[in-house]
């Protein structure tokens, strides 16, 4: 049979057949031998390469290959090629695995198998080649079998090493899924949620750390996982379970401990901002108990202090402001701080001269802009009036109106009540008279006013000094210093022998302050100025009416309205409509009709009966001279806005910037516009009255992050788009709210536009990091992200954004568009594939 002129056919059948039956080692013989025949000597070299690569004979595999390289006209070379590949591939010598697998996919990546894509993006990945093993690994990728999630896993660890966390984290959250592969799982599972972590993401880091503990509880990372998610508690202000975590751990290190320290910081400040401050101070407690980091233990001394100090324990209060004294290393405003809160604990107790030394150093060490340098230079001057140091303390008040203290108002009056202790009258006169002019609405108008006529009354004045009290009692009837007001007046019409005025002051008093304690002082007088007035016989009636010390009854509309008006108060507002709705009715022709009218449109109003609302706040539009009347105006443009009916909003936003006095009402109106005309296509309106709000009106918070914003808005509609990147820029610097996520939303948006994708892909993840929280923008610039994917022929990311968007986003809006826009994809590829095949067969 191995002779004569059929030997070497005999031979390669009989190898053939041995080599498909699995008999390696004769199937080599006969495969040998009729190799040396010229007939089969093209033949034979593909299956004895398999026959090396079958029996896991490597180093044979490869040096049969090399022997043969330069035979001629050798039948499926490339299939030996690809052999040879996946020999250097088992061997591990990925360098030459990688350049045998680039020799053979040169000229077909596209019909590739996966497999072998999978292989060669391996083996550039261990061989640090990160750009051909991302070229590689894109293409093996399917979502139908095993390939694709080890793909998944190995462009997730090439995406990390060069920080491009969301698309590793897709990665992750892909390869995560392959159940029958365990260690991928672990691996994957615990890389998706570390850069869940990174990102800045905690609360969805938390869930996927639980998550591993439980599924993996022996796995190497658990140590690893237990000290981030003790940080990732902290991080997501989940401290009650950072906590509770925390504690139930057999072992901490100092970084764990430091975790625990800021948990407990953050629990106590939790207690402290709802009021709850017993709780808050044992909060703090547990965190000076692991005194890790220095600036924890002063903030949370910091705040003890100032919980004990609420609750008027303030020696406790100021040992714990103490301590930050004494600490090293520690951030300069907590000692600051302690100063200043020491020096109000002995304010509080009347150690004024305790207090005077502290406010006195906290105002010598706060650098110019500390948040509280004005009240306390104000308390200091305070500490100097008490003692009676009157220059020191004009000093200080003065200095606090320099610093623009919010309390102007008190500075002066305080400076003018001085003046006049020293008999200073022009100066105390000035200084309250700029309280009267400037600040009408200021909380201490009322004794402004009461001092500007003390003034008067001290220097003989009387006349003037009746006209300011008539003034105090005209416009501030309810002030605290009415009654004093009206027994000043009785003496001063006493003085200019008007004894019928001066005996009706002291009735008033008698008949409307009866429980007063300065009441029982206008007996004698009232009853000398009847006297004088030949009146004395009134006086019986008044004295019973004081020993009975009963208040006049008010009339029973009065107290329908008030009983309605309280419903509103107390925020039962459909028992409010149903009580206005009933008084209007019942009382057409009351003073208090406009009121109920405009707590019936308010109550309306917050029962979302907007149609109710606009019904009768424009039946008060007309009464010109209704206090709320800029409310209403206000109100009924809010509405018609909210109804998209922006010219009629336009219209009651112009009336309020016309009527408005206060700021907030202007900044409303100029609002308004700014977004009623960018949305009715007006974009120059719109950008005039952003640049009015930054001009004027940037003291309202957000104020000159949204005009910014909608200055490049409005730049952008106009195709001003370098004006718009500059503006939009302007707002990203400057705000971290939901105008800053917007303004890095519609950068993005420009430079998608402007086929900038490198620009655009590093804008859009930065927002994701950035603004967090602000899930619309975070939403839209995923959708925006995969749609710049596609646009630079990465349809895996593309793909891979918006599976994450359907398996984890929170929202349906964004999971529905991102289920469409799959959908178009997959559509796409499909077309094209049909159309490949088509040409394929034409051919």
């Amino acid at each position: 049979m191995q002779g004569g002129q059929y030997g070497p056919a005999a031979s390669y059948y009989a190898g053939f057949v041995e080599y498909s039956q699995g008999d390696f080692e004769n199937a080599l013989v006969d495969l040998k031998r009729a190799e040396q025949n010229e007939a089969y000597a093209t033949i034979v070299p593909y299956l004895i390469a398999n026959v090396y690569y079958k029996k896991g004979d490597y180093e044979s595999l490869l040096t049969y290959a090399t022997s043969i390289q330069n035979r001629q006209g050798i039948a499926n070379a490339d299939e030996i090629a690809l052999l040879k590949a996946e020999a250097y591939y088992k061997k591990k010598d990925y360098t030459s695995a990688l350049t045998a697998y680039n020799a053979f996919l040169e000229d077909k990546k596209e019909g590739a198998d996966k497999g072998v894509l999978l292989r060669a993006g391996y083996s550039a990945f261990v061989t640090q080649q990160n750009s051909v093993a991302l070229q590689y690994l894109k293409q093996s990728f399917t979502d139908k079998d095993s390939i694709g999630y080890y793909s998944s896993y190995y462009l997730g660890l090439i995406y990390l090493k060069s920080n491009q966390k969301p698309m590793a984290l897709t990665s992750f959250d892909i390869a995560r899924k392959y159940k029958a592969d365990q260690q991928l799982v672990e691996e994957s599972t615990f890389q998706f949620a570390k850069v869940a972590y990174d990102m800045g993401r905690p609360d969805q880091a938390i869930t996927e750390f639980e998550k591993f503990l439980t599924a993996f509880p022996r796995s190497v990372h658990v140590n690893e996982v237990k000290e981030l998610l003790s940080h990732a508690y902290v991080n997501a202000n989940n401290f009650n379970r950072a906590i509770d975590y925390i504690e139930s751990l057999p072992k901490r290190n100092a970084a764990i401990d430091r975790a625990y320290q800021k948990a407990t910081l953050l629990k106590g400040l939790d207690f402290f901002n709802k009021d709850n401050h017993e709780e808050a101070v044992q909060a703090f407690e547990k965190s000076l108990q692991t005194p890790v980091d220095n600036n924890y233990v002063a903030e949370a001394s910091f705040w003890s202090g100032e919980a004990l100090s609420i609750l008027r324990k303030y020696d406790p209060a100021i040992s714990h402001y103490q301590r930050i004294v004494g600490l090293t290393d520690v951030s300069p405003q907590w000692l600051v701080k302690a100063r200043y809160g020491i020096g109000y604990c002995f304010f509080n107790q009347q150690q004024y001269d305790k207090a005077l030394f502290n406010f006195k150093d906290f105002s010598n060490k706060a650098a110019v802009g500390t948040t509280h340098l004005p009240d306390g230079v104000l308390r200091l001057a305070d500490c100097y009036y008490i003692s009676k140091a009157y220059n020191d303390a004009l000093a200080n008040y003065k200095k606090a109106i320099e610093l623009n203290t919010a309390d102007k108002d008190y500075a002066h009056l305080q400076s003018g009540i001085i003046f006049g202790i020293q008999r200073k009258y022009p100066e105390a006169s000035q200084e309250l008279d700029i309280v009267i002019k400037n600040y009408a609405q200021s909380s201490v108008i009322d004794e402004a006013i009461f001092q500007r006529a003390q003034l008067d009354f001290e220097q003989g004045n009387y006349a003037p000094a009746v006209v300011n009290y008539s003034k105090l009692l005209q416009e501030h009837p309810t002030s605290r210093f009415a009654p004093y007001a009206y027994t000043k007046r009785a003496a001063s019409n006493y003085n200019l022998k008007d004894y019928n005025k001066t005996a009706s002051d002291y009735i008033i008093v008698l008949t409307q302050y009866p429980t007063h304690p300065g009441t029982k002082d206008v007996l004698l007088p009232l009853q000398e100025a009847l006297n004088l007035a030949g009146r004395s016989d009134e006086f019986d009636k008044y004295l019973a009416a004081y020993r009975q010390s009963n208040p006049d009854a008010k009339g029973i509309e009065s107290v329908e309205f008030e009983s309605a008006k309280n419903q509103y108060s107390i925020e039962d507002y459909k028992r409010a409509i149903t009580s206005l709705t009933n008084y209007i009715r019942q009382y057409p022709t009351s003073p208090r009709l406009t009121y109920a009218q405009y707590y019936l449109a308010e109550s309306y109003y917050r029962t979302r009966d907007f149609s109710g609302a606009l019904q009768v706040n424009y039946g008060l539009v007309n009464e010109k001279s209704f206090e709320f009347l800029n409310r209403v105006v206000g109100r009924i443009a809010e509405l018609e806005f909210k109804q998209a009916k922006y010219d009629k909003a336009v219209v009651q936003f112009q009336q309020l910037a016309k009527s408005a006095s206060l700021k907030k009402d202007l900044y409303t109106a100029w609002n308004g516009l700014m977004e009623s005309y960018y949305l009715l296509g007006k974009y120059d309106s719109s950008k005039l009255y952003a640049q009015t709000i930054l001009e004027k009106g940037s003291n309202q918070v957000g104020a000159a992050n949204k005009a910014t914003l909608y200055l490049g808005k409005n730049a952008q509609a106009l195709g001003d788009f370098e004006t718009a990147k500059d503006e939009y820029l302007t707002t990203i610097n400057s705000a971290q709210d939901e105008f800053g996520a917007e303004a890095k939303y519609r950068l993005g948006e420009l430079f998608y536009q402007s086929k900038d994708h490198k620009q655009c892909y590093e804008t859009l993840v930065s927002l994701n990091t950035d603004f967090a929280s602000y899930t619309e923008w975070v939403g839209k610039s995923y959708l925006l992200l995969s749609d710049n994917f596609l646009a630079t022929g990465d349809s895996f990311n593309a793909k891979a954004v918006l599976k994450s968007l359907i398996d984890n986003f929170p929202t349906e809006e964004v999971k529905s568009a991102a289920k469409a826009k799959l959908l178009q994809i997959d559509q796409s590829e499909l077309k094209q594939k049909v159309k490949a095949d088509t040409i394929d067969n034409d051919k």
